[in-house]
Parts: structure tokens; C-alpha cells; sequence
């Protein structure tokens, strides 16, 4: 002998059951990721990059056939080594302009999106061969393309970075117009100031910018025609790798490194 039990279902209860299992597996995943992260990203100078963050990359070029790029520190900070691989999507470029990548021992194709190549870091190993390369072809315009670096054997660990990139051309006619010149920074390193000469002429405006590796302006001096020297104070920035740029009718005209160590 047996009984059959029927059970009435609404059918909106079982929908709305579904659609929480889902929700709970989306928030199990993003959980496990954010406490799965065993590699960090650095300037070269060892400055931490927050994951999702974005660098930013301004260059005026009479050369519009030179390389842009921007070169990163990759630092295993788990207990345990790793293997990981890095992937390239192009969010936004100008065409021609090509994205392109070097990373664990090879440089590689426009089309590769996915490194042929694999990273094996030991714990606390650092690496700093990754570089995120845009090549303008004559071309100026914006650029943003995003990078992810995940542990092959954990899909959830992953860290990744926007790289932005502004390029502008600075042609003959311009040059005849506006002709502006940094000089060095020094000290550099600095502690507590530097100091920057410039000369300039033919420009309505101009400003000196400076600017960390994320493209974040930091300090900022309106500049007067001719040639004159510029002091910043820098003692209560934080230490680490910086730009200085040479505005002039609202373009970089020039820009020059400078490292702040206290």
C-alpha cells in the first residue's frame, strides 16, 4: 500500500525561490573573491595599486609612432606560491591605435587577449616585467583597457587594473606657436621641496601639474610667460614615483619624473 501526497505550489513562491538560490550563489562567489586575493599590484617604487583602480597616462608627442606605456610590480603576498595569467579587454581605443601587453618572460600579439604565458610567484615574490603598452599608429585620441591577473588554480583570486591612456599630437604648427622647456627637478629624490625651472613662450595660459602614477593631480602652480623656477612642497605626500607636466593652453606639453622619498 501507498499514498500519494499532492502538494499545491505557487508558482510565485517557486520563482521567487529561485531567483534568491541565485542571488545566494552571486554573493557566495563575490564573497569567496574578496578574501581569496593573493597578489598585489605596485608602482616600481613599490607604491600600492588598489584593485579596480585606474592609471592614468598623459603624453604629448611630436612622434605619434612612440610606444606609451606603464610598467607594474606584481607581488605575491599569500603564504603559498601561485601560477597566475592575465587577461586584456579593450574597453575604448582609437583607431588605429593597438593595446598590447608584456607579462611573465613574453611580449605578445595585439590579438592576444589572454597571456600564452604563466606566472609563478613564490610567497612575497615580487615580479616587474608586467608592462600595459599603447602603440597610437599616427593616431592621437583616448584609450582605456582593463587588465585582470587571476591564480589559475583559483578562478576567485584576482586582482585588476584600468590603464588610461591620453594622447595628443603636438605637430609643427603647434611648436611654432608655443615652445615650452622643464628642466630637471631637484632634489631627486625630494624630502620636503623641489624646485623646477621651465621656459616658455607663445602660451596664453600654462600651469605646472604634478601627479601621481594614477593620474591623480596632487599640487598644481599657475606659471608666467618667459622663464622662471617653480618650488612645491612634497613633505606631506605620501612616498613614491610622480609626474610633473608642463601645461600650456590647456596640453601637456612636457612632462618629467620625479621620486619623493622622506
Amino acid at each position: 500500500m501507498f499514498f500519494l501526497i499532492f502538494v499545491t505550489v505557487n508558482p510565485k513562491s517557486v520563482k521567487n525561490m529561485k531567483k534568491f538560490c541565485i542571488l545566494l550563489v552571486i554573493l557566495t562567489i563575490s564573497a569567496s573573491g574578496l578574501f581569496a586575493q593573493s597578489l598585489q599590484l605596485q608602482t616600481l617604487s613599490g607604491q600600492i595599486i588598489l584593485n579596480g583602480a585606474t592609471i592614468g597616462l598623459d603624453s604629448t608627442l611630436y612622434d605619434l609612432t612612440v610606444d606609451v606605456y606603464t610598467e607594474l610590480n606584481l607581488k605575491n603576498i599569500s603564504g603559498s606560491s601561485n601560477d597566475y595569467k592575465v587577461l586584456k579587454l579593450t574597453k575604448k581605443l582609437k583607431a588605429p591605435q593597438e593595446a598590447t601587453f608584456c607579462f611573465a618572460g613574453g611580449c605578445f600579439p595585439v590579438d592576444d587577449t589572454l597571456s600564452p604565458t604563466t606566472l609563478t610567484l613564490g610567497p612575497g615574490e615580487i615580479d616587474n616585467e608586467f608592462s600595459a603598452h599603447i602603440y597610437p599608429q599616427a593616431a592621437s585620441g583616448s584609450s582605456l583597457v582593463y587588465y585582470k591577473f587571476f591564480n589559475i588554480k583559483n578562478l576567485n583570486d584576482t586582482v585588476s587594473v584600468y590603464v588610461q591612456t591620453e594622447i595628443w599630437h603636438l605637430g609643427i604648427n603647434d611648436q611654432a606657436v608655443t615652445t615650452a622647456e622643464l628642466g630637471v627637478a631637484y632634489p631627486n629624490p625630494a624630502n620636503e621641496q623641489l624646485t623646477v625651472g621651465y621656459t616658455m613662450s607663445g602660451a596664453e595660459t600654462a600651469r605646472l601639474v604634478l601627479q601621481n602614477v594614477l593620474g591623480t593631480a596632487v599640487r598644481e602652480e599657475s606659471l608666467s610667460g618667459g622663464s622662471g623656477k617653480i618650488r612645491m612642497n612634497v613633505s606631506d605626500l605620501p612616498e613614491g614615483l610622480y609626474f610633473y607636466s608642463l601645461y600650456a593652453n590647456g596640453k601637456s606639453v612636457s612632462t618629467r619624473k620625479v621620486v619623493v622619498k622622506h
